[in-house]
C-alpha cells in the first residue's frame, strides 16, 4: 500500500489533468490504482477545485482477521500473568494451554 501523502499527490496531479504515466513516474502508483484513487476520492465526497481531505483518500476498513480472544479472556490472561502464585511470569505456552489459546 502507498502512504497517505502519496495517494494524495497521485489524486490532485489526476484532478490538474496530469497523465497517468508522469504521475506513476512520480509516486510509483499504477495507473489503474490511480484511476480507483480518484474515483474513490470522489464518491467520498470531494470535488476538483476543492480542497482534498484526508478521510477522501485514506485506507478504508478492511474485515481483516477478527480476533479470536474476547476481552473477558484477554483480561483473564492479563491477571494470570500479574496474579502468579510463585510471582513470575507465565510463558506464552503456559498462557495459551491454560487458556485454550493458540500461540
Amino acid at each position: 500500500m502507498f502512504n497517505i501523502v502519496s495517494r494524495t499527490q497521485a489524486v490532485i496531479l489526476r484532478s490538474i489533468g496530469e497523465t497517468l504515466a508522469i504521475i506513476q513516474q512520480q509516486t510509483g502508483i499504477t495507473p489503474r490504482h490511480v484511476r480507483n484513487l480518484y474515483t474513490e476520492a470522489q464518491q467520498r465526497g470531494w470535488e476538483p477545485g476543492i480542497l482534498l481531505k484526508i478521510e477522501h483518500v485514506q485506507n478504508r476498513d478492511h474485515c481483516g482477521r477478527k480476533k479470536k480472544i474476547t476481552p473477558a479472556v484477554e483480561q483473564a490472561v492479563m491477571d494470570a500473568v500479574t496474579k502468579d502464585q510463585y510471582g513470575r511470569e507465565k510463558t506464552l505456552v503456559q498462557l495459551s494451554l491454560q487458556f485454550s489459546i493458540s500461540s
